[in-house]
């Protein structure tokens, strides 16, 4: 079965904010979505690896049975941080507060 696709609308109501901003974040490259003309779709594990990028990139190593690469680590860093200052919740987090 394929996978999901939301409109930026949809993941706005997810995420408890505006449709604007989750253009925004798509535009920037922060949110990875898919583009046909001017409409937007994004993925629900795009979404979900936004929310929570420390899971996203251990479930990807996990599959690939590579070492973390220094990239990776810094990766990692950055989105500990990023959660340590509030900035990204994690996905679990969300959906409990959302009630998902």
């Amino acid at each position: 079965m394929a996978e999901r696709l939301l409109t930026p609308q949809q993941a706005a109501e997810r995420l408890a904010v505006s449709p604007k901003s989750v253009r925004g974040w798509l535009r920037q490259g922060k949110l990875r979505g898919v583009r046909a003309g001017s409409l937007w779709r994004i993925r629900e594990s795009d979404l979900e690896a936004f929310l929570d990028p420390v899971r996203h990139t251990l479930e990807i190593a996990l599959d690939d049975d590579e070492p973390f690469t220094e990239e990776d680590i810094k990766d990692i860093a950055e989105a500990k941080r990023e959660m340590s200052e509030g900035k990204t919740k994690p996905w679990e987090q969300v959906k409990k507060e959302l009630k998902i």
